[in-house]
Order: C-alpha cells, then structure tokens, then sequence
C-alpha cells in the first residue's frame, strides 16, 4: 500500500472513530487525542522512528473495545483487525497494529506480557501517561462516576492500580515523565484525604 493510500485509511479512521468514541474526557475522543499527543513527543524526545500513519492508526482503535466491554484490549484488537482488512490494509501491518492494541493493556502487563514493537512500547507508554497527573486524576472519578463506584472505591483505585503504572512505563523518556505526573498524583490524593479528614497513605505521600 503506498503512503498515500495509508494515509485514506488514516483519515477514514479518523472520521469513523470521531463518532464511535463519545466527548468524555475518560476514555472518550479527547483521551484519544492526548494518548496520541504523548505518543508524539515520546517519539521526539526519545529518537524513535515510527510510521506515523500506523501509529495514528493504533492510537485510534486502541480504546474502541470499550464499546462492548472487558476485556477492551482483546475486543478492540478484534475490531482492528476486521475493519483494517476491510480497509485493505497490507495483513503485516494489520498484525503490527492489533499486537499494539493488545499489548497497550495494564491487564496484559500486570501478567508479565508485553508488546516488543517500537509502536506497542509507545502506544502502552502513551496510555499510561494519560492515566497519571491531573488529567490522570480527574478521569479516575468521571469513570467511577459513570459506573457507580462510591468515592472510597475511586480513591481505592489509585492504590490498586495508578500509584503502581509507574513501573509499567519502558521507554526512558516516559518514566521521567511517569516520575513526574505519579508525584502529582500522589500529592492530588493526599491533599483530598486530607479534605475528608483521612490520613494520607505512605505510598500516596512518599514524595511530599
């Protein structure tokens, strides 16, 4: 397939996936935009060359599974796979594609499993990111919003899972940046147990 036809599949994505994903600011369209935007610097800051159009693609459809529900990376390497051959593109990079989507996971990597691509450690790393930091924050309590969690069950979450995204991040370039969000989060967390009159966890508190 020549650049130019990857780049129709790219911008029909694109279009598609602007109306599957909804505008919320979890795992909506926006998400999609800032996990591409890390994904973007972490290649410049880092001096990875990576096909950009393919990455477009993987960022895209990286999410697109939650549609149907969990496992979301297995469904949304599923739906890849299916309308990328719909799409006619070559199977070599369909399977580039869908072994980043599946590899992107914190499921997948809490099992000791990861994508060995340049793509899927960008792609993984990129998501992570997003997870941490203010947004990061926020996101945590819009989702358990959406699916009825009770305010201790959100707070409980960044200790079961986002404290601990850190050590996931591979690249160089993304555990600085990892390093950095995870002490905002931490600082987040703290000063809101403190608002509701808890004591701060150690992990929580360990960089203030």
């Amino acid at each position: 397939m020549s650049s130019k036809g990857l780049q129709d599949v790219v911008n029909i994505l694109e279009k598609i996936c602007r109306v599957l994903y909804d505008n919320s600011l979890d795992h909506g369209w926006p998400h999609i935009e800032r996990v591409l935007g890390y994904s973007l610097r972490i290649m410049r800051e880092g001096g990875i060359k990576i096909n950009k159009d393919l990455l477009k693609i993987a960022v895209y459809l990286h999410d697109i599974g939650r549609m149907i529900g969990d496992p979301h990376a297995y469904y949304s390497a599923l739906i890849a796979e299916e309308l990328l051959g719909e799409l006619g593109l070559p199977r070599n990079k369909i399977e580039i594609i869908i072994d980043a989507i599946k590899a992107h996971s914190y499921s997948y990597n809490k099992a000791g499993e990861y994508g060995e691509s340049q793509l899927s450690i960008v792609l993984s790393d990129a998501d992570k990111l997003d997870a941490l930091g203010i947004i990061g924050f926020i996101r945590v309590f819009l989702y358990g919003q959406r699916h009825g969690r009770s305010l201790g069950e959100s707070i409980n979450h960044f200790h079961d899972k986002i404290l601990g995204l850190e050590k996931y991040i591979r690249l160089k370039y993304s555990k600085r940046l990892a390093k950095c969000l995870s002490e905002r989060t931490r600082k987040l967390l703290c000063m809101l147990s403190e608002e509701l009159g808890q004591e701060c966890r150690e992990e929580a508190c360990s960089t203030i």
